[in-house]
Order: C-alpha cells, then sequence, then structure tokens
C-alpha cells in the first residue's frame, strides 16, 4: 500500500500492520438487498489479507464503523485496499486506518548522519572529515576540541612538508635561490654573492698563525717588591688563626677530660 504505510525496505527496518479501523457511510432503501465488502489483498501469497462483509440486506441505510485487533502482519503481504458494493447502494466517506508496529535498531535510528552519536559506525572518521570543512568553530562546540586538534595537525604536516621540500633541493639557500615567491623581495644574485663570500672567507684567525713575542721585557711587572720594605702583617688573617687555635683547643680539651 504505497503511501499509506511507512517505507520499510530500508535494511534492519521491519513493519507489521496489528490491527485496522475501517469507516463508510451506507445509502440504499430498507427494502433492496446489498452487501459490502471490505478488502486487502495478499500480494505475497494471493488472495485476501483481510476480508470483511457487511450485510445491509433489509435495513435501512447507515454509517458504519468497525475496529479489528490481530497478531502482527507482516506489511509485505497488506496489499490495496478496497470497499465494493454488491446490490442496490452506494457508499461515501470511505476510510480505513491501519494500527502498524515498526522495528528497527537504535544504530538505524539515531545514526542517519555518521557524526549524531560516537555509537555509529565510522563516527570519527566521519567526524573529523566533517570538521576539515570549517574554517572556524564557537569554541562553546562540543567538538571544538576535535576541530583544535586536527588544525594543530594540518600545520604540523604543512611544515613538515615544507622542510622536507628544503632539504632534498639542498638546503635554505638553494630554495632561496630558485623560489619564484620570493622574486621583487630580496636581489637573489646579491644574495648569491653574499652566501659566496661567508662561505670562502674565514671569520676567525687558527690558532695556529698567531705568533707570540717571547721577550719577558715586553711584559714588565707592575709593582717590584724591594728587599728593604717591611710589609705590614695581616690582621685579619691572624684573628683568624688564633680563633681556629682557639677551637682546636675547646675540642681537644673535651677528649681530654674524657681519658
Amino acid at each position: 500500500m504505497t503511501g499509506v504505510l511507512p517505507d520499510s525496505s530500508a535494511p534492519n527496518v521491519s513493519l507489521q500492520v496489528n490491527g485496522l479501523t475501517y469507516y463508510y457511510v451506507m445509502s440504499k432503501n430498507p427494502e433492496d438487498a446489498a452487501k459490502v465488502y471490505v478488502r486487502n489483498a495478499d500480494p505475497v501469497n494471493g488472495g485476501y489479507i483481510f476480508e470483511e462483509v457487511d450485510d445491509w440486506t433489509g435495513v435501512p441505510g447507515n454509517s458504519i464503523q468497525k475496529y479489528f485487533r490481530f497478531t502482527p502482519i507482516p506489511s509485505e503481504q497488506w496489499g490495496d485496499g478496497s470497499m465494493e458494493v454488491e446490490g442496490n447502494g452506494t457508499i461515501s466517506d470511505p476510510s480505513m486506518i491501519y494500527n502498524y508496529r515498526m522495528d528497527i535498531t537504535e544504530p538505524d535510528i539515531i545514526c542517519t548522519s555518521g557524526t549524531l552519536n560516537p555509537i555509529c559506525p565510522n563516527f570519527i572518521s566521519d567526524l573529523y572529515k566533517y570538521l576539515a570543512t570549517l574554517s572556524d568553530l564557537n569554541p562553546s562546540d562540543e567538538y571544538y576540541d576535535e576541530w583544535l586538534e586536527l588544525q594543530e595537525s594540518q600545520k604540523s604536516d604543512s611544515q613538515v612538508d615544507g622542510e622536507t621540500i628544503a632539504e632534498t633541493d639542498g638546503g635554505l639557500e638553494d630554495s632561496l635561490r630558485s623560489d619564484l615567491s620570493m622574486e621583487g623581495v630580496i636581489d637573489v644574485d646579491q644574495e648569491n654573492g653574499r652566501l659566496e663570500q661567508l662561505a670562502n672567507v674565514p671569520l676567525l684567525n687558527p690558532y695556529y698563525s698567531t705568533v707570540y713575542n717571547q721577550g719577558l721585557s715586553e711584559y714588565p711587572d707592575k709593582h717590584v717588591i724591594q728587599d728593604d720594605i717591611q710589609l705590614p702583617d695581616n690582621n685579619r688573617a691572624l684573628r683568624q688563626l688564633a680563633t681556629d687555635a682557639k677551637h682546636y683547643k675547646m675540642v681537644r680539651s673535651q677528649y681530654d677530660n674524657e681519658q
């Protein structure tokens, strides 16, 4: 019954009809014979999955409504429904309402998008694919930390790629010389000359090329001490020696008393 019951063709989805209600208005003369057949075809097994017959013979027209409940039947067995009159009479305002139960696993319900819940298959990969499309994200977003980590990872990958290219091409000097994006910013020929000068001219004189003058006369003493000059005693040193001697004597006396 296309358009009547929900679509249950998706994997892990099942639909069972467990009841129905129908209603219509019968118009006829009381003396006329008439029957109304309410049916649903069975496209799987043939015949009808549901059939009810209302006999209006000898009674006046009126409205009718009936309820039915039964063991759940798979939706695949419910074909097109119909209300047909046999005899003299007409029906109006027909209505059929089906009661059904749909079974669907939890992942199929919440994982219509892979980023809706961590239990969804491929949640991580789908999340990072989604975050990679965002140039900015509010810090209050629940996935802000993951987005920030992805941004840092992309920056690191970019830096590593740049360093690899520079080393492969022969170093920073070669990359600067050949980088067309630097044109107009530096004079490439002038920079090449400077690099060659730095490479050929030593900045430090080697120690073995220096000759020292061995003459002592070139390095006269600033102060000459004469033998007849009496140097004053170092009072501070003397006081320190006296203190050390007194301390030694006190310590020594402890051992002498014990003996």
